[in-house]
């Protein structure tokens, strides 16, 4: 046996470059922060003045956290999470298979639908949602469609990476079997990345339920045009009832989820 210790590798030392031009970029952003009305006195005297957002705080309105009207709200909510997300989680799989070389052998119909893709992911989803109450009026219907092309871009670019970086072996396994394109890619390839779809799904669900609340701000449906309605009317005291009412739904769904993906993946 050898009297030699096991060595652990050296930890990565920092970057002095990296950090020398972070503190270059903090200081020049503290420098030029005055021309555009940014001073941290100028936050200390707002923090100071009576605040009523702050005082609706320390005087909730817990009844409107179990109000009818809040809790129809909420439903919405979950509906629009849960429609969205399953809409986008379909569509996705099939469209990250064909942007994908693994799925889609043909280079100019795979740069396409990348690109679609990136056009999709690069809208936020607020500002989809502004579109979709434009193209098709204030409701349920246009958070609903705003969720689903976020859910699809999300989707399908975090399932095409993953589908970049497959074990190879059984795809090559299915071809030598004489297996055709779509059995290649059910066997062979689904398989492979489906926990990881699963877990990329139920992440996305969590994504698209925060998400749905600033939707409504814009008229898209759910508890956030619950939120807007206090929000225009000065009503804070009702409105920080619904927020921390909406704070335990996502504390329980993210609980919920988190342990559900450690078990997938």
């Amino acid at each position: 046996m050898s009297d030699e210790r096991l060595q652990l590798p050296p930890k990565p030392k920092p970057s002095l470059f990296a950090i020398g031009v972070w503190v270059l970029v903090v200081v020049f952003t503290v420098i030029t922060a005055r021309r555009v009305g940014f001073s941290f006195s100028g936050i200390i005297e707002d923090l100071q003045r009576p605040n009523p957002v702050l005082d609706g705080l320390w005087n909730i309105r817990w009844g409107e956290m179990f109000s009818e009207r809040s809790r129809k709200a909420f439903v919405e909510t979950l509906q629009m999470a849960v429609l969205g997300t399953t809409g986008g989680v379909i569509v996705s799989l099939p469209l990250a298979l064909w942007s994908t070389e693994v799925g889609n052998p043909y280079v100019v119909p795979r740069v396409i639908l990348r690109s679609i893709n990136n056009v999709i992911r690069s809208i936020p989803d607020l500002l989809w949602a502004g579109l979709f109450v434009l193209g098709v009026g204030i409701g349920a219907l246009s958070g609903l469609l705003a969720l689903f092309f976020f859910s699809l871009a999300v989707m399908t670019k975090l399932t095409a990476d993953t589908l970049d970086g497959i074990d190879m072996g059984p795809i090559e396994a299915a071809d030598a079997a004489g297996a055709s394109h779509s059995q290649m890619l059910r066997t062979a390839v689904v398989p492979q990345i489906l926990p990881a779809f699963s877990s990329y799904a139920l992440y996305d669900f969590e994504l698209n339920l925060r998400a749905s609340a600033v939707l409504g701000l814009v008229g898209a449906g759910g508890i956030g045009n619950r939120l807007d309605f206090f929000r225009n009317r000065g009503q804070w005291d009702k409105l920080w009832g619904l927020v921390f009412m909406f704070f335990l739904v996502v504390f329980i769904v993210e609980w919920v989820s988190v342990r559900i993906r450690r078990r997938l993946v």
